[in-house]
């Protein structure tokens, strides 16, 4: 399992900017088991680190050709390759990855990674100047109030609360917000406050009153490893602001 072990080691050093050490790395974890997904998804962080879009963009689509349709990695890794489509100006194919893999009905992972795929595809779809589906935004909302009705990991309530931000649930905000106050205040949530301040700022930056948005979100750059996940996953809260 040394194969594993150095992948996730090779993303670590990523988003440690050691960019020439985690490729040293991830490219051994590949070449020992070129099958292994965990392998495949730190090459992806690896490359979104390093700024080659092209790179992951050519090795995903060759990986995931032969990698079984419901397996766990398939939604994650059909994300990772529709943010490299979305940067490359290639909205036809992004928009048939997440059609293929991403949607709620059509992703092949768990909750938590249904929400964080699908908000995150759909808001960052937006920002880069495509329309709105908000057909699929209401059916992510309706399921992550569903799936995950508490608070409890700070990476699934990014996104559960743009999710809420979009349908613009001021009042499904506000009670989550303060659920994770109180379970910060109990030394449960060391998120602490950074995601009550992040859904103002969403909500704000939603109702179009950007100054609002931009008081509070800017103290929140620099400070997102708080809420776990990777850089490629805190961009979009960067690009809001």
């Amino acid at each position: 399992m040394i194969f594993w072990f150095t992948s996730y080691h090779a993303m670590a050093l990523s988003e440690d900017g050691q960019l020439g050490a985690a490729r040293a790395k991830i490219e051994r974890s590949v070449a020992a088991n070129p099958n292994n997904a965990h392998g495949a998804h730190g090459f992806a962080h690896v490359c979104y680190e390093s700024g080659e879009p092209d790179t992951a963009r050519a090795y995903l689509s060759s990986w995931l050709a032969s990698y079984p349709r419901d397996g766990f990695f398939y939604g994650h890794l059909s994300w990772h390759l529709s943010l490299c489509e979305i940067q490359a100006g290639n909205w036809a194919e992004a928009l048939r990855l997440y059609r293929d893999a991403i949607a709620l009905d059509r992703h092949s992972g768990g909750p938590q990674q249904k929400i964080s795929d699908g908000a995150a595809f759909l808001w960052r779809s937006e920002l880069a100047d495509h329309p709105r589906d908000a057909a699929a935004g209401r059916g992510l909302y309706d399921y992550a109030n569903r799936a995950l009705p508490r608070p409890g990991n700070g990476l699934a309530d990014l996104h559960v609360i743009l999710a809420q931000a979009v349908i613009r649930d001021d009042a499904a905000l506000g009670s989550r917000a303060r659920q994770m106050e109180e379970l910060a205040r109990e030394g449960c949530y060391p998120s602490g406050s950074y995601l009550p301040a992040l859904g103002r700022g969403f909500a704000a930056f939603e109702r179009g009153d950007f100054s609002v948005a931009i008081e509070a979100l800017a103290p929140l750059a620099g400070g997102n490893e708080r809420i776990g996940g990777s850089r490629a996953q805190h961009d979009l809260i960067e690009f809001t602001l």
